[in-house]
């Protein structure tokens, strides 16, 4: 890893109490050792509200610039904060995970240990896991509508009380059910323990490459959750009766889709982010932590 000069620190949206005692600290360790913080522009205000320090002077950058720019990205508040700046950020950037919520699952370290890494993060002293992002495109009448990518899941799911969606799920061009649910989760490995985990999904190792169909509330037993291989192009198309259905990335991009709308998801033309690892904290330590996994009743 080449010398780290530039650090962006991304911030838990709208947040401020949490940060009181942990940004200044974190600021001022990073300045000492002559690094260059960096912020977005839109969250100027409010670090300014936090720091209340004359001699702590960050740089702010609009997104381009913010998500580019950085040797290294320090995402700091929790898995929410962690996947918004991995669909955003350069692949380049190695992302260091810090949280400072409740449960935290992907994001490696906590609010009480960080420090005790970064001296030897900051000298490009780490191990990094490279994640895929998946990619959503909507085709609307032969014209492409929407696209992004995902890190956790994308969500085709009702938007009315009490209705079901009938949809046709495909995987590789080859016809895999009509479900009849409250909708369909198409899950990464990394979240396999987020929302599909909920639905009745399987617990998947990150490290396994694959995607999970895991439907809501599927109107038959006999639809059950299934992992394919993360090569095959799913493709997902609203059947009658209609009812209003939006598509849901990683619970925080919405688009809603329309009766005609063809839904592909795939990784071909999504990119790879680097997160850095935690060596203390294995995967499934973090399931005994988090979930209590294995624990007899």
């Amino acid at each position: 890893m080449a010398a780290i000069h530039k650090v962006g620190i991304a911030l838990k949206p709208g947040a401020t109490g949490e940060f009181l005692s942990v940004l200044p600290n974190l600021c001022q360790w990073l300045q000492r050792r002559k690094k260059e913080v960096i912020f977005r522009a839109q969250d100027q205000e409010r670090v300014q509200k936090i720091l209340q320090k004359k001699d702590l002077r960050p740089l702010f950058l609009e997104d381009k610039e913010f998500f580019s720019q950085p040797d290294i990205m320090i995402s700091l508040g929790g898995d929410g904060t962690m996947i918004g700046v991995c669909r955003r950020v350069s692949p380049r950037i190695p992302i260091f995970g810090i949280n400072l919520g409740r449960l935290g699952f992907i994001t490696p370290y906590s609010k009480n240990e960080f420090f005790d890494y970064l001296p030897q993060i900051i000298e490009g002293k780490f191990r990094t896991i490279a994640q895929p992002l998946y990619h959503v495109t909507v085709q609307r009448k032969g014209k492409t509508v929407f696209q992004q990518p995902f890190f956790n899941d994308a969500v085709l799911a009702k938007n009315d009380i009490a209705r079901m969606i009938h949809l046709r799920v495909e995987a590789s061009d080859e016809h895999v059910y009509n479900l009849a649910a409250d909708g369909l989760i198409v899950s990464s490995t990394m979240g396999s323990t987020a929302y599909s985990l909920a639905a009745g999904g399987p617990l998947v190792h990150p490290e396994v490459s694959a995607l999970i169909l895991a439907p809501i509330c599927p109107h038959s037993l006999t639809y059950r959750p299934l992992v394919i291989s993360p090569k095959s192009k799913v493709t997902l198309r609203l059947l009658p009766p209609f009812h209003t259905v939006n598509l849901t990335l990683d619970g925080q991009v919405v688009f809603p889709i329309e009766e005609t709308d063809l839904i592909l998801i795939n990784h071909k033309k999504a990119k790879r982010v680097s997160l850095i690892k935690n060596d203390s904290r294995s995967f499934f330590e973090t399931l005994k932590e988090k979930f209590v996994h294995g624990r007899r009743s």
